[in-house]
């Protein structure tokens, strides 16, 4: 390694942070045109095998004098053996400003886990992205209190579970709140949502503070649907054995509604609810086409449906059906194989 130039200024990685971002931040100190570095030792956007990996990491090591166990925890594509990509999001994100303050260069971007949605500390939106922009994390914390109660949720519900079943039961809350948006205006929660919903989206509809708006709801029913007693539950079911699931939801939603529209919303979820059909990941993030300065690639297509979607809220104030083609969840998501021995 002694051909090998030692950096003069070595940036350190932040916590995650994808190789594009810490690299991009390191031509940039140094007054480089971007990818110098990259093209410099010989590493390719994508390190798909691992002799790849320790390759990138042995020389990333000998340029900047970081110790390659260190370079390894900060930067998961550097990792060998490489992490569990699905459980992490597929695309890259722009971090908590605080938290990567004293990362200079620029702008991080790292890969977060499925249950971060708000860094806790500091109170900043790092959920999952808008489909079509591209802007730093709003500093939610403060204005809505409840998120951070949400957030402590959901992180409880991972370690009980695993992220395995926290992401299937998150899909899940997530469909049977959006349903309920959709269909049940007179339900005490759409009066809950809407009091959000105004707070957060005075100028119009944005993805992730919609799903901001009914973050603490998801959760609450993702903790109950993650549940081994609740997490079978099936509308072929005698009424007698899921009235103690309903009453479990209409408990976590803090709702005393007695109306049909929560028990039919979560029954007909139940209806499509089989032992094959946990969700799971769709996609990794070695296999997302991300631009050269790490952000995620946008196509038309994204770009209409998140503007359809906008004109609808702006006409009635719902969201999206969730099981709309044109309008996925946040997260991309498919069944998961029938059998797959797969950890949780």
């Amino acid at each position: 390694m002694s051909d090998w130039r030692r950096l003069p200024i070595p940036l350190a990685p932040a916590r995650n942070e994808t190789l594009t971002s810490w690299l991009r931040r390191l031509d940039l100190v140094h007054g480089l045109s971007s990818s110098t570095l990259a093209q410099h030792v010989g590493i390719q956007r994508r390190l798909r095998h691992v002799d790849a990996a320790a390759a990138a990491l042995r020389r990333l090591a000998a340029i900047t004098g970081y110790q390659p166990v260190g370079l390894a925890w900060a930067l998961p594509e550097l990792r060998v053996p490489p992490p569990a990509w699905r459980s992490l999001r597929h695309l890259a994100q722009r971090a908590c400003p605080r938290c990567t303050a004293r990362h200079e260069g620029g702008q991080v971007r790292r890969l977060f886990a499925h249950d971060e949605y708000l860094c806790t500390r500091h109170g900043y939106r790092v959920g999952p992205p808008d489909g079509i922009h591209d802007e730093p994390p709003l500093l939610l914390g403060a204005r809505l209190p409840e998120l951070g109660a949400a957030q402590h949720r959901l992180r409880r519900t991972t370690r009980r579970h695993g992220w395995t079943i926290t992401f299937d039961a998150t899909v899940s809350a997530t469909r049977i709140c959006l349903d309920l948006r959709f269909s049940a205006p007179h339900h005490p929660l759409w009066r809950r949502w809407e009091q959000r919903l105004d707070l957060l989206l005075p100028d119009g509809y944005r993805r992730s503070l919609f799903m901001a708006a009914i973050f603490p709801e998801v959760t609450a029913l993702a903790a109950v649907i993650a549940s081994p007693t609740r997490r079978t539950v099936t509308a072929q079911q005698r009424s007698v054995e899921y009235r103690p699931f309903l009453d479990a939801c209409a408990h976590a939603l803090n709702s005393r509604d007695e109306a049909d529209a929560l028990t039919d919303t979560i029954m007909n979820w139940a209806n499509t609810r089989t032992a094959r059909s946990r969700m799971e990941p769709a996609a990794i993030y070695p296999d997302t086409i991300h631009h050269h300065d790490g952000s995620p690639r946008v196509t038309e297509k994204q770009v209409l449906a998140e503007e359809r979607i906008a004109h609808r809220f702006a006409r009635d104030r719902r969201a999206p059906r969730a099981f709309s083609p044109v309008a996925p969840l946040p997260y991309a998501h498919r069944p998961a194989p029938a059998a797959t021995g797969r950890p949780t």
